[in-house]
């Protein structure tokens, strides 16, 4: 599971930064643009991103592209590719769905408390597989 925010810098510039959790809760991947623009028709943002996995020392940089395309006030949908910088096989595109966070997750996503995050988590997996099979 991921948490993406999706904001504009002091000097106005769009970003993208967000960070990914393993089920049992703990950190997978912080990850963040490095060029981002917003699309018209349809409603959107297309980005370029790197990224890291912090918990595991010898991982490689990994990079990629994405789009979201907005399908209302509180659902996007849209895909990410990812890159290795030291492995030329690793080439995946992957397609997902986007929820707008209610601020009760986004605290339990930011804190400290990793029995919490493992349980929000496993409540919007199994949230994800009743859309990802209806």
């Amino acid at each position: 599971m991921s948490l993406l925010r999706i904001s504009r810098d002091r000097d106005g510039m769009l970003e993208v930064a967000g960070r990914s959790w393993q089920a049992d809760g703990t950190l997978s991947a912080r990850y963040w643009s490095v060029a981002a623009k917003v699309k018209k028709d349809p409603s959107g943002v297309v980005y370029y991103w790197n990224g890291e996995r912090p918990r595991h020392p010898n991982a490689p940089r990994l990079d990629g592209t994405g789009e979201i395309r907005i399908e209302s006030a509180d659902r996007a949908a849209g895909y990410w590719t990812t890159r290795s910088d030291t492995d030329p096989n690793v080439s995946a595109r992957t397609s997902g769905v986007y929820l707008c966070a209610d601020p009760e997750d986004l605290s339990i996503l930011d804190g400290r408390d990793d029995r919490k995050r493992a349980e929000l988590i496993a409540d919007r997996l199994r949230h994800w597989e009743s859309i990802r099979n209806a």
